[in-house]
């Protein structure tokens, strides 16, 4: 039986990814970086590029994502120098007017050719946004709520004349936006690992990606998303990050792991996970709390850490695939350019030989 996945990177928009280590390769968000990454994930077979939206960084010895790019402008920039891939941007509706964002995302739609995909972000960190005094009083409390209205008003102008609207947080009077996307239905996506992150995704999104630190927490977390969904009567689609250490085999996988450990950058560790916890959201900080105790994951800023040798990385895949029914896995590597290129050459074979995927697509990185 063939299941087939999605296979997507999570672009390089910080500087050095999303390893908290001094040992691990070090460098800029360059758009030249960015521009071969997309085009190197398009050669090899990958569906999809993913760009996050980040605001501010965390310091450290290593100023852990100091620098980084806005995400629109950067799919803007790539869309016609990868003709295949998918183009998830990332927004903050607690940034923007949604009329300004409807007119935004309807032209990168043309500049892409109809391939552009939205992922919503909620704003739950709040430093980045009150640095800019552009995070509200509460939002924790309310943030949903505002959201779903935010993304309601997107939608409707992307499909109606005109949208007059007087609601808790926006008024519209006869506003339009056109022209309309090039796609019937902008793909939109969600990344959360929380119940009211579920619900939202059910009622309003396409697709739904999470994290978790074991393959049974994202397992768990495919099968419920796509539960909640079901019993709204709609279907979605699922994916998870995975931060992917490769080796010649199991144990050079491990050799580069303790590597990057040895490095750990204490600092800009410590600064995450006291500005990303404390929050009012008690689960979330206990989540955080086993991140930073856990010397496997503490140096990983989000994804899970995968150490593996071609096959373990194909059977992890497939794992996922086949019992947690995930549709698509997306990648951050320590060196994206070869880390593309070594999974291209080693793991894609495997994955096509599994009926993972299509012949048809793929080919050799040579």
């Amino acid at each position: 039986m063939s299941h087939n996945v999605d296979l997507g990177v999570f672009l390089p928009v910080t500087n050095n990814g999303w390893i908290i280590s001094k040992n691990s390769p070090q460098f800029l968000p360059t758009f030249d970086l960015i521009r071969d990454v997309c085009q190197r994930a398009e050669a090899i077979g990958f569906s999809y590029a993913f760009s996050m939206g980040k605001w501010r960084g965390f310091g450290g010895n290593v100023e852990f994502w100091k620098y980084s790019v806005e995400s629109m402008i950067l799919m803007a920039g790539v869309a016609n120098l990868v003709p295949r891939l998918r183009l998830i941007a990332s927004v903050a509706p607690a940034l923007i007017n949604p009329g300004v964002f409807a007119k935004m995302a309807s032209t990168l739609d043309d500049v892409s050719g109809g391939r552009l995909g939205i992922n919503i972000v909620s704003a739950a960190n709040e430093l980045e946004y009150s640095q800019m005094g552009l995070y509200p009083k509460n939002f924790e409390d309310y943030r949903y709520e505002y959201t779903e209205e935010w993304l309601t008003l997107v939608k409707r102008l992307w499909s109606e004349p005109s949208v007059t609207h007087q609601g808790k947080y926006f008024t519209f009077d006869d506003c339009q936006s056109f022209p309309q996307p090039v796609q019937r239905a902008i793909p939109i996506v969600c990344a959360t690992s929380s119940d009211r992150g579920f619900q939202f995704i059910a009622d309003h999104c396409t697709d739904g990606f999470f994290g978790g630190t074991t393959l049974e927490s994202k397992i768990g977390r495919s099968r419920r998303i796509k539960e909640v969904a079901a019993a709204q009567g709609r279907t979605v689609k699922t994916h998870t990050l995975i931060m992917l250490i490769q080796g010649d085999d199991d144990a050079d996988a491990q050799r580069i792991m303790d590597h990057y450990l040895a490095g750990a950058d204490e600092d800009a560790i410590s600064s995450i996970y006291q500005k990303r916890s404390g929050t009012k959201a008690e689960s979330r900080t206990s989540i955080l709390r086993d991140r930073f105790e856990n010397d496997r994951t503490r140096i990983f800023y989000g994804g899970l850490p995968v150490v593996a040798g071609p096959e373990r990385a194909a059977d992890m895949i497939e794992k996922l695939v086949v019992d947690g029914g995930l549709d698509g896995v997306m990648f951050t590597f320590p060196d994206f350019m070869r880390g593309l290129e070594r999974f291209g050459n080693s793991v894609m074979p495997l994955l096509r030989k599994r009926g993972l995927v299509p012949m048809t697509r793929a080919t050799d990185a040579g």
